[in-house]
């Protein structure tokens, strides 16, 4: 039985080394943006609307500083982002919901959220779970990579476009 012990280790090392760690900011603000051709106030991740497209391999690490500039009291200047189908295995309290898992996070301050996507492929999303903030513009797109995909040559293009309306 030790030997097989060892040898399970010895693949669990492997499988570690080769995960990577992505970080990136999401700066939470608001800006005047008219998408219909009628200006309005709404929230932007770092300055577009729908937010910017975070990508990963799996396994890898995330590490996603949220830097909440929000100013609109309309909209509420506190926030929390939720990683809509990630799993969050005993990472729970990065999980984004506001006052389930985490307090909001206030104006002027940041969160990191730090946590692995284990087992996990394909495309998501990110949100506010805070209110009704992903309707003023918090959102965006995120893609997970299987580098071991055996329809990988099937594509070769991730359109962000594709997913920025969810």
């Amino acid at each position: 039985m030790l030997p097989l012990r060892k040898s399970w280790s010895f693949v669990a090392l492997i499988s570690c080394a080769a995960a990577g760690t992505v970080k990136t900011d999401l700066v939470i603000s608001n800006a005047v943006v008219a998408p219909d051709g009628f200006s309005r106030t709404a929230i932007v991740v770092n300055d577009a609307g729908p937010g910017s497209l975070i990508t990963a391999n799996k396994g890898d690490r995330l590490e996603i500083n949220v830097v909440n500039q929000l100013t609109d009291e309309s909209m509420n200047k506190s926030t929390s982002v939720h990683w809509h189908g990630i799993f969050q295995h005993h990472t729970n309290a990065f999980d984004g919901t506001a006052f389930v898992t985490q307090c909001p996070i206030a104006s002027g301050n940041s969160f990191l959220y730090n946590f692995n996507v284990e087992d996990q492929a394909g495309t998501f999303w990110y949100h506010s779970h805070f209110n009704l903030q992903y309707c003023e513009g918090l959102r965006g797109p995120i893609v997970i990579y299987d580098p071991k995909d055996p329809y990988r040559h099937l594509y070769d293009v991730d359109d962000s476009e594709l997913v920025s309306s969810a």
